[in-house]
């Protein structure tokens, strides 16, 4: 049957309809802000000529240049005569708490009172000494902090993409303000620096970053090298970054035995250091970010925000600054300015940060006033240019920012008193203060244009492909797809490209994948339109003679609830127990329709799975107080219980399912034993991680074995390798999940075999084939189905936060970083511990069609047109709940919970609809693959 792979090619067209329109959304609403590659240069004072900054040629001293400069507005950047040598500690993940030390605890947690040589320096050398909460800007993600921290500057959303493929850094920095002129930087430990900052380090000691269960190689290597390079006088700035809190935090979390273990570690170091540290050197220990309470980071609640910063100068800091005072809050974009001017450097380029006094060293008024000028001239110039690049800030209110800042810069020369500095420091900070409050609201440059155009492509596709699904009749499908539709439609496809290829080679245009994007879907859409008006006829007539009953309009109102109210922040973040609700709802009234005792148990039954999922659902920072699981997610640390638990769930479902699924049952059973003693051997402080991840691959290994043996035709139809590959997705949600969640897949399991029960049950009263394919393929049960799967991705213990992402999956079967394919593996576990319901589901979406006897009863052709109007119904689900976040996104693009709420969940959202093709795909294919010819005579 030609129509079977022509029917596989337009489920491919239509998932690459779907997925490059989110694709030109992402590029539209997903943009990072405009990067300037301009350079701060200043000029040293002691080759400034007293008539290059006055009138008066007469010879002056240090002194009276600085006077000069400070009368002269006009006058460049200079750079002071002194400059000290910095070492820049950073401990990643280093949360504020962690620092505080409190004597009257008398049952400390493991992660307070670890750190007593802060407190302790303070308390003694108050002048030496400064310790305050270091405020990070989201995402907390440590690619784009670092970024923020060398230039200044604000991250932006899109950036978190880039976290562990870091590219190299083009903005002015510490780093290039420190080699440009001649000093020396040298580099020990993350190699995430390494990778942004190439080629700039004297000597460079980088370590590979991402093996967050390795908690001591790299601390223990930067060690070994540290006070080596202490004692050494040719660097101006060492940087040491060290990660065994961060990682510890992301195996075991804060309150654990390993992070006191880490801290003290740390505490140590840092009493030595303190000891041995040079008399011209500036020690700055700070934290990249904070973490969540499950030692996660990435957004942007209170925990992962506050870092901290702590100061230490044999030779005392400035007197001067209104607040000294430990934990007051500073900014992570003043850390640039501040130690650019300890170094003796003008501010990057791109810094929005303000010279912090209390963290540098003593200085006469003057030199103060000096810092304070540079810092200003190096914002209005960044000011003037961005506004020439930009125009994301209306020029009346850039004009008015150039003007104050200028303003600042003339005051200087009535500044005599200390009382006058101070207010004028007070002054200055709260103008910084505005111009990045002006950055923050417009940094991300909507681009309007691509955002609507993915907005109508996905509307057409979407559209066109629901009328088609729901308006054609069923026995029409299998003549549409034996035509020449879906070859002339290819063809169209392979035209337009060809034609924007060609546009683009002769520079009639400059962004070629939009181009092909807007074409191809607009092409796809005029295919898809003709389509329907050819086919009017039998679509009108359809929807005329069809009675739609009430459970059927329900479960569609359900599905389009769920996605209209995206719109509110409240709901996404409650979006778990809606969703159950409908779900059950719409089953409920199936099994009312059904009128039958048994369905109702079903339904009951169903209910109280949903309700066994309740513990695993945790929560989310917006939700306050609720009660999770007694495991965590993200440390996949099961307890005793939890392990015998997820063995049961997997033994049981194993010995079920191995009746069922003939020869191929071997193969679960390996697959499955393998997974429970995966657990077994790496669980407790005895266990054996090693051997634990040897039996993790032998699992994985086996489970892709069976995918490949899904290839061999059954004579019994699709029914059985549908089965199986619904199976192989459990075992593989169950290695992902690990032994504290993995009950939950065998939960969702269960769930979606009530529904094919009760649909099972449904059709015995009727044995028409007509009826039978019309009814299992109607779109309520794809609502269900698709409800369900979206339910799911709550019920294993997931949220659409950055936070609640979690890499120990990446990592329970080894470093797969080791492997030429390490990225791509990394990719696929992670897709899969955040979208394997979807996937899971969308994969067996064909069994709702040939489940039970009244399936099997339909011929091939039927079959294979109820199937593909099913897939192609489910997939649409999921494209309008794309559609509705990217409408949300759009509506809210200035919202205050636009980068919290919004845009995860738009990101999810598209990452759950790109699974559910892929599943419902790979369902359609194995179902064309294994269904036997038959004439179209039969």
């Amino acid at each position: 049957m030609r129509e079977k792979w022509n029917i596989i090619l337009y489920l491919i067209w239509f998932s690459y309809l779907i997925l490059s329109a989110i694709l030109m959304f992402g590029h539209g609403f997903l943009l990072s802000r405009k990067t300037l590659t301009d350079v701060s240069e200043c000029v040293g004072i002691e080759s400034v000529g007293c008539d290059e900054i006055s009138s008066d040629s007469a010879a002056c001293n240090e002194p009276e240049k600085l006077e000069r400069i400070l009368n002269n507005p006009g006058s460049p950047l200079v750079c002071p005569s002194t400059s000290k040598r910095v070492v820049l500690i950073l401990v990643d993940a280093l949360r504020y708490d962690f620092t505080e030390y409190n004597p009257a605890l008398e049952n400390p947690l493991y992660y307070q009172n670890r750190l007593p040589v802060i407190h302790n320096t303070v308390k003694k050398w108050p002048e030496k000494a400064r310790i305050f909460r270091f405020m990070a800007d989201p995402p907390t993600t440590t690619f784009q902090r670092v970024k923020a921290l060398v230039t200044g500057s604000l991250p932006t959303f899109v950036d978190a993409s880039s976290n562990f493929a870091a590219m190299e850094l083009y903005e002015d920095n510490i780093i290039d303000q420190v080699t440009k002129n001649g000093g020396h930087a040298v580099l020990l430990g993350d190699d995430t620096w390494d990778r942004l900052l190439p080629g700039r380090w004297l000597r460079s000691h980088a370590l590979y970053s991402f093996h967050t269960w390795d908690l001591d190689t790299v601390d223990t290597e930067v060690d070994s090298k540290i006070y080596e390079e202490l004692k050494k006088s040719d660097w101006n700035i060492l940087l040491a970054h060290y990660l065994g809190v961060d990682h510890a935090g992301h195996r075991y979390g804060p309150n654990h035995p390993e992070m006191a273990r880490k801290l003290n570690e740390t505490n140590e170091r840092l009493e030595r250091i303190i000891e041995v540290l040079p008399s011209d050197a500036i020690l700055y220990v700070i934290g990249d970010h904070g973490m969540t309470e499950t030692g996660d980071h990435g957004g942007e609640t209170r925990a992962e925000r506050t870092a901290a910063i702590f100061a230490y100068y044999k030779n005392g800091f400035s007197g001067i600054g209104d607040e000294i005072a430990p934990g007051r809050e500073i900014q992570q974009t003043d850390l640039a300015p501040t130690v650019c001017a300890a170094l003796g450097s003008p501010p990057p380029s791109p810094s929005l940060g303000n010279v912090l006094l209390p963290l540098l060293p003593k200085m006469q008024t003057t030199t103060t006033l000096l810092h304070m000028t540079n810092n200003l001239k190096q914002i209005t110039q960044y000011l003037v240019r961005y506004g020439e690049e930009s125009q994301q800030v209306s020029l009346d209110r850039l004009a008015e920012l150039i003007n104050s800042t200028r303003d600042q810069i003339e005051k200087t020369a009535n500044v005599k008193s200390h009382d006058d500095v101070r207010k004028y420091v007070a002054d200055v900070r709260i103008l910084i203060d505005n111009i990045r409050a002006v950055f923050r609201e417009v940094w991300v440059e909507f681009d309007s244009l691509a955002m609507l155009r993915a907005l109508l492509l996905l509307l057409l596709a979407i559209f066109f492909n629901w009328i088609i699904a729901e308006g054609i009749p069923m026995d029409r499908i299998p003549h549409v797809f034996a035509s020449s539709f879906v070859p002339t439609g290819l063809i169209s496809l392979a035209i337009c490209v060809s034609l924007c290829y060609m546009g683009y080679y002769w520079e009639l245009f400059e962004d070629l994948e939009s181009a092909i994007i807007l074409t191809t879907g607009l092409i796809s859409g005029a295919v898809t339109g003709a389509l329907v008006i050819l086919h009017w006829d039998g679509i009108s007539q359809k929807w005329y003679e069809t009675r739609t009953l009430f459970y059927e309009r329900f479960a569609r109102s359900a599905l389009f609830a769920s996605a209209a109210v995206l719109v509110s922040n409240s709901y996404i973040i409650e979006e778990g127990a809606v969703l159950s609700y409908l779900a059950l709802s719409v089953l409920g009234l199936v099994a009312w329709n059904i009128s039958s005792f048994k369905a109702l148990g079903l339904w009951a039954g169903f209910g109280f799975v949903l309700s066994l999922t309740r513990p695993y659902r945790g929560c989310r920072e917006e939700q306050g107080d609720c009660w999770t699981a007694g495991d965590n997610l993200h440390t996949g640390q099961a307890s005793r219980a939890a392990l015998i638990i997820a063995l049961g769930s997997v033994a049981a479902v194993v010995a079920v399912a191995r009746r069922q699924v003939s020869w191929r049952g071997y193969g679960i059973v390996i697959a499955g034993i393998f997974t429970c003693a995966h657990w077994a051997v790496g669980w407790g402080s005895l266990g054996s991680p090693n051997r634990s991840r040897l039996l993790a691959r032998v699992a994985w290994l086996s489970i892709v074995a069976m995918f490949g043996l899904l290839l061999k035709r059954d004579r019994n139809g699709p029914t059985t390798p549908l089965i199986v590959c619904g199976l192989l997705f459990y075992l593989a949600n169950c290695l992902v999940l690990g032994a504290s969640y993995a009950p939950t897949a065998a939960l969702a399991l269960l769930s979606g075999f009530l529904i094919l029960i009760m649909i099972s049950m449904m059709m015995k009263s009727d044995g028409t084939s007509k009826t039978s394919s019309s009814f299992r393929s109607s779109s309520s049960l794809a609502c269900l189905w698709a409800l369900v799967a979206s339910y799911h991705f709550y019920g294993s213990g997931h949220h659409p936060t950055l936070s609640h992402i979690s890499w120990t999956p990446v990592f329970h079967a080894g470093d797969p970083n080791y492997s030429t394919l390490g990225p791509v593996i990394s990719f696929i576990l992670l897709t899969i511990n955040l979208f394997g319901m979807p996937m899971m589901f969308g994969a067996t979406v064909p069994l709702l069609v040939l489940w039970g006897r009244n399936g099997a009863s339909m011929g091939p052709r039927s079959q294979l047109a109820a199937v593909f109007s099913l897939c192609l119904k489910f997939s649409l689900c999921f494209a309008i709940r794309v559609l509705a976040s990217a409408l949300s996104a759009t509506i809210h693009c200035r919202h205050l919970m636009i980068w919290g709420v919004f845009t995860p969940k738009l990101i999810f959202e598209y990452g759950a609809c790109g699974a559910a093709l892929f599943g419902s795909l790979l369902g359609a294919a194995l179902t064309a693959w294994h269904l036997p010819s038959q004439h179209k005579s039969s």
